[in-house]
């Protein structure tokens, strides 16, 4: 009350005022509550979107942690132990089964391996016939195990020209250019095995052969591979041999000093750090639901964005029963995660007991891997058949964060609700110009009459003034 009358003494006195600034302070006194409750409405919104972010990125690292181990290729990894790595490399794949071997490499497969005539030069032009046609045209034979491959053309007649055209013709040889010293040779190797034989003889168009072009100085003869696996003799044709063990390749370097003892273990630690690893993602996953319910959290972004919202609880609680609930492929002895070490304290911690876990792995590997990826491989979300308690996990979160899901529907209906705040601004914002025009124009018709009434006065004033001078003289 004070306020406005001071502004009509002011008015009244005459002295003026900024009536632009007042039209805007009074508009503003209207509009800034109005606009900080919808910014406020706004910031929230914006804060729980960022929230159901954090949650979705939680169930995507758990989605990951449980994908280790949801098929049954992750329980399957065998690690080889070889007594004699020098002569013997060892693979296992996941089709490979726990046992151990003696292995005897008795020979390695060899290729056979021919020298040509000696040449003065690389590059100079070769006699074909006689030296009246140097430079012609010629052609090589190739014969491999007694089949004819067919001529190999030898456009540029010279030590380096036979060797690309060798190459090029990709017949089941290859050759290379030495330089001995004394001159140029070269050297033709076949493939492995001897049944890999080979031979190669030059030919003029005539059929006559070559002078000076022979392939005939064996440098290394086809051999098999000779092994023995838990005494039994056999020979393959290549020193990488996959066809003895079932998932283990051999690849062959040397001869072994006697029999190598070839062990092929579970690798029971690359399981137990996937199972790790689930403890990790799930505590994590715990971490953030509590950061974001927590209306005290001083964690920027999104601590406690989500407070008091039903959907947290609801996440958690289905959650966890991924963990605790029997699985869908339980076995006898193995029925679910529990059996395996894992448990939940009161305080939501899921915690392993490594000890249990050995046991388990120990006396019933083929429960825990059924339990966790009911013995199957690539199941998805539209597999009818129950997917072990990984599997499972993995089709449950992967609903969730489905853009149908109960996560992305929140999302989307606070972007709604920002998008209507934004109008409410909008709005706002039109209605307070239009009150600001009306109260310019309102204060500008005041200011007028307040100047005409002072003008009105100041002529009064200086009448009166007049008549008072008149009657003093």
């Amino acid at each position: 009350m004070a306020s406005t009358n001071n502004i009509v003494s002011t008015l009244g006195a005459g002295s003026g005022i900024d009536i632009k600034a007042l039209a805007q302070s009074l508009v503003d006194a209207e509009k800034t509550p109005k606009k900080e409750r919808i910014d406020a409405k706004i910031a929230e919104s914006e804060a729980r979107i960022t929230g159901y972010g954090a949650v979705k990125y939680a169930l995507s690292e758990l989605k990951n942690a449980f994908g280790k181990l949801n098929d049954a290729s992750e329980f399957n990894a065998i690690k080889p132990a070889n007594t004699q790595a020098g002569a013997f490399g060892v693979t296992a794949s996941t089709t490979a089964d726990a046992g151990s071997y003696n292995i005897e490499v008795l020979q390695t497969a060899l290729a056979q391996r021919t020298a040509s005539s000696t040449f003065a030069d690389r590059a100079t032009p070769l006699n074909v016939v006689s030296p009246a046609t140097t430079g012609s045209a010629f052609a090589l034979n190739l014969t491999i195990g007694g089949v004819d491959k067919g001529d190999i053309q030898i456009t540029n007649p010279s030590p380096a020209g036979m060797v690309s055209a060798i190459n090029g013709a990709k017949l089941g040889v290859t050759a290379q250019l030495i330089n001995t010293g004394s001159g140029y040779t070269v050297v033709v190797t076949g493939e492995t095995g001897a049944a890999q034989t080979f031979s190669l003889t030059s030919k003029d168009s005539s059929g006559a052969a070559v002078p000076g072009v022979a392939f005939s100085t064996s440098l290394q003869t086809a051999t098999d591979a000779s092994i023995k696996v838990n005494g039994l003799a056999m020979t393959r044709s290549s020193n990488t041999i996959n066809d003895v063990v079932e998932g283990v390749t051999l690849d062959l370097y040397a001869t072994t000093t006697g029999p190598a003892r070839l062990d092929l273990n579970r690798d029971t630690a690359g399981i137990k750090d996937n199972i790790k690893a689930l403890v990790t993602a799930y505590n994590d996953f715990e971490e953030t639901l509590k950061v974001l319910g927590d209306r005290e959290s001083e964690v920027e972004e999104f601590g406690g964005s989500l407070a008091g919202e039903s959907l947290l609880q609801s996440i958690r609680s289905q959650v966890r029963a991924m963990i605790t609930d029997t699985s869908s492929t339980a076995g006898t002895n193995i029925k679910a995660a529990r059996n395996v070490g894992l448990s939940i304290d009161r305080y939501g911690k899921l915690s392993l007991d490594e000890s249990k876990l050995d046991a388990a792995l120990q006396a019933n590997f083929a429960e825990v891997s059924t339990m966790f990826s009911a013995g199957t491989n690539n199941q998805s979300i539209y597999s009818p058949a129950p997917a072990g308690l990984a599997g499972d996990a993995i089709n449950k979160i992967e609903k969730m964060l489905l853009s149908s899901g109960m996560i992305e529907t929140q999302s989307q209906n606070a972007s709604t609700k920002i998008a209507k705040y934004k109008e409410e601004l909008a709005t706002l914002e039109d209605r307070m110009e239009k009150l600001l025009s009306r109260y310019m124009a309102q204060f500008s018709v005041m200011e007028s009459i307040v100047g005409n009434s002072n003008s009105t006065r100041e002529g009064l004033k200086g009448t009166f003034e007049g008549m008072m001078k008149a009657y003093s003289s």
